[in-house]
């Protein structure tokens, strides 16, 4: 039988028709393996500070049924570990942590409503990771998963021996609803320095949540190979290590590098320091010895002149 409900985020007087509903799902559940059932303390914390939990209410202002989601944030039981991700990235993981529908009120599509209210409550947070288990046996909290999105990333052992698939789902974010930076393509793992080097730099990593990375290689974009001769500035000039006048190279570099900035309207540009095109502030003198020098890199030197803000790997701010 078909009912109206109102479906809302649930307040502290719930608690207990939260918990009785908890209880009927845990002693009518065809597979006890299928759900944990957890405790009112741990419902009543993901009302108050932890998560938050939307209720169905019934005509009959009975709740129908509830859907919790927690914010794991630092605990070693974060999901996030299944992705491999660090950092601020786990303290924007939201676990889609339990959901219970009261027998009677089966066959509304209860959970697959409740869990598109759930996302659109989180579109108010900054949570992005969208995680969550199910038993590969219960086939109807499965297909609910599947149907809105979610993808399995792994089958294992969770909740003391229980198996449990993973499933995740990242929430969408407008792309221009973030602004776009400016960054060194060797600095995000791109092997295009002087050496074939390039490290992904765990702060840019974290930095992709907030914003667009533009990866740029003024070298590259000025014309010249990789691996290449090393290089340092020598006042107006860019010099190799054997005399080899490379400053026309540099500079054209540095003018693709300003038109990408602008196109893609870059305040801010994260660049690799100490490079006689992206150093900034402090750039190597020369003399090929290591020894460092007050001033800019070619490129960053002329993003400057153009009022785009530029920092190193080591300054990069943590929020923009």
């Amino acid at each position: 039988m078909l009912h109206n409900f109102i479906i809302r985020k649930g307040i502290y007087e719930d608690i207990d028709k939260i918990t009785a509903v908890m209880e009927q799902v845990k002693d009518c559940m065809e597979n006890p393996e299928w759900f944990v059932a957890d405790d009112r303390f741990w419902i009543e914390t993901h009302i108050k500070e932890k998560g938050f939990i939307m209720v169905a209410e019934a005509e009959t202002s009975e709740i129908a049924a509830f859907f919790i989601v927690a914010f794991p944030e630092s605990d070693e039981n974060n999901l996030g570990h299944e992705l491999m991700l660090t950092g601020r990235e786990l303290e924007r993981v939201a676990h889609m942590d339990s959901a219970a529908v009261c027998p009677k009120y089966r066959g509304n599509h209860l959970q697959g409503r409740l869990l598109q209210a759930a996302e659109k409550e989180l579109e108010k947070y900054p949570h992005q990771y969208f995680l969550c288990t199910v038993h590969p046996d219960n086939h109807a909290s499965l297909h609910t998963m599947l149907h809105y999105g979610y993808v399995i990333v792994a089958t294992k052992e969770k909740y003391h021996g229980r198996l449990r698939h993973i499933l995740y789902k990242r929430k969408e974010v407008p792309f221009r609803d973030k602004p776009n930076v400016l960054v060194s393509a060797c600095l995000l793992g791109v092997h295009c320095r002087y050496n074939e080097k390039g490290v992904m730099e765990p702060a840019l990593k974290e930095m992709m949540n907030q914003a667009n990375l533009i990866p740029v290689c003024p070298e590259i974009l000025g014309g010249l190979a990789t691996p290449r001769t090393a290089a340092e500035r020598v006042g107006d000039y860019v010099l190799t290590r054997q005399g080899e006048d490379v400053t026309t190279a540099y500079q054209k570099g540095a003018k693709e590098t300003l038109a990408l900035a602008k196109i893609y309207g870059c305040d801010l540009a994260v660049l690799k320091e100490r490079s006689p095109s992206c150093g900034c502030g402090m750039i190597y003198d020369g003399t090929f010895t290591g020894t460092l020098t007050k001033g800019d890199g070619v490129t960053a030197e002329l993003l400057k002149q153009h009022g785009i803000c530029v920092v190193g790997e080591s300054e990069i701010p943590k929020e923009i």
